[in-house]
């Protein structure tokens, strides 16, 4: 194809594609024809940093996110199940385990039977509650941007693979103690989002750990969620590491048998202005939105209350792609978003701002020999940790195991893995 739209490509599929000519370099149409992309960075010079690969060349077009909602997965617990049995807000591990202790106990849900409360459950077959618990367990500390590798700065100040971590041990002896608790949701490592949203809306979940706003739950239920924000790690510090960064690299490329390059660019860069960034998040104005005197926006009833029964993403995303699961390439205004996201990611947004503490890191990035090695590495190591952790959580390996699990990952070349992201780290501290 000409193009790749809202492509999704990682930094390997980059610097695959971008090395063998698949994909062209980008930094001269950008120079020359991308007007609003440039006063993008000009107002935020970190963009051009965090979009260019280890060769000096940018293969893609971003998503930026332009607004403070860069804070990924948050602790969203049920208050209206908090005031049924008692309790405050938790703050610490140990007052979540009270607190889902007596949702499993009591009837929280108030519905006349006190055992069909799913303490926590998880959308994403299990893997937000261990981000989300990350920085209470001392992990993390580059932000996002390490979570997926399961790399992060150790106490020396190198990189380290903390999932053979003694913190990561922790984490998984935890959560073993929850799920043999009946605290955690036993089909929340293999449901679907249907099926965990269908549980919200029978008000059957206490607590999850999600992005941006509670309204995956379902509308029926999603008002009596609120973020409780990070829980204190063992030195009772309160730290929200769970930080993406502002761009979202990899979500639009141009192919090698494009014939028209320069008219391609100054396409794609119009959604990196106010007028293509309107349309691509809010839709039609007086169909989907309308501009109010005081130069705010509102979505139409249309919308908010789609006569369907839609919620919010769905209505609009039948009008402005960008709102249609994202991945777009656009800069995010927060003059639109605050239109159309839910009023509570807002409110967990400035309150979790306080408590945001990473490294001055964005993205790893690697030159083509470094990810060839890379590649050969990752699919054994990530592999094997994602399926052992669920494995250690649920019981079906034991923890008595712990130490056979990390003997394995290092034959599996652990040391030549921490080394390639150690240099990457090192680069990026050195820009």
């Amino acid at each position: 194809p000409d193009i790749f739209y809202r492509a999704g490509l990682s930094v390997s599929d980059l610097v695959n594609y971008g090395s063998k000519g698949a994909i062209i370099p980008l930094n001269d149409l950008i120079e020359e024809h991308a007007v609003n992309l440039n006063e993008r960075i000009e107002d935020y010079p970190t963009i051009e940093k965090e979009i260019t690969m280890a060769d000096g060349n940018i293969y893609s077009m971003p998503t930026i996110n332009g607004t403070n909602n860069t804070i990924g997965a948050r602790n969203w617990i049920n208050v209206d199940w908090l005031e049924a049995v008692n309790m405050e807000m938790p703050t610490t591990l140990d007052e979540l385990e009270a607190v889902l202790t007596a949702f499993k106990e009591q009837d929280a849900n108030e519905n006349g039977d006190p055992n069909d409360e799913i303490p926590y459950s998880d959308r994403v077959e299990g893997n937000t509650i261990f981000t989300s618990l990350y920085s209470a367990f001392n992990i993390g500390n580059l932000g996002a941007g390490g979570f997926s590798e399961f790399i992060d700065v150790g106490e020396d100040g190198k990189i380290r693979l903390f999932a053979t971590s003694d913190d990561f041990k922790q984490q998984v002896t935890w959560l073993n103690n929850l799920y043999a608790k009946e605290l955690l949701d036993i089909e929340m490592f293999t449901q679907d989002i249907p099926t965990f949203t269908a549980k919200g809306e029978q008000n059957l979940i206490g607590a999850f750990f999600d992005n941006g706003s509670p309204e995956i739950i379902g509308s029926k239920n999603e008002s009596g969620f609120k973020s409780a924000g990070p829980f204190a790690n063992s030195e009772g510090e309160r730290v929200f590491n769970n930080q993406r960064p502002m761009c979202d690299i990899g979500s639009f490329a141009i192919s090698n048998q494009n014939q028209y390059p320069a008219e391609t660019m100054r396409w794609v860069d119009y959604f990196y202005g106010e007028e293509g960034g309107k349309l691509i998040r809010l839709g039609e104005e007086d169909v989907t939105y309308v501009e109010n005197e005081d130069g705010s926006f509102e979505l139409t009833e249309l919308i908010s209350n789609n006569p369907d029964g839609l919620n919010v993403p769905q209505a609009m995303g039948q009008y402005a792609l960008g709102l249609a699961g994202g991945g777009c390439p656009e800069f995010v205004f927060p003059q639109y978003e605050k239109a159309r996201l839910h009023p509570e990611g807002f409110v967990a947004s400035a309150q979790d701002e306080e408590f945001i503490d990473v490294i001055d890191f964005v993205r790893f990035s690697f030159n083509t020999e470094e990810q060839n090695k890379l590649n050969a590495l990752t699919a054994d190591i990530k592999t094997y940790i994602d399926e052992t952790k669920i494995a250690f959580v649920t019981g079906k390996t034991p923890l008595s195991e712990w130490d056979k699990y990390v003997e394995t990952i290092e034959k599996m070349g652990q040391e030549e893995y921490v080394a390639i992201y150690q240099a990457s780290f090192d680069r990026w501290m050195s820009l």
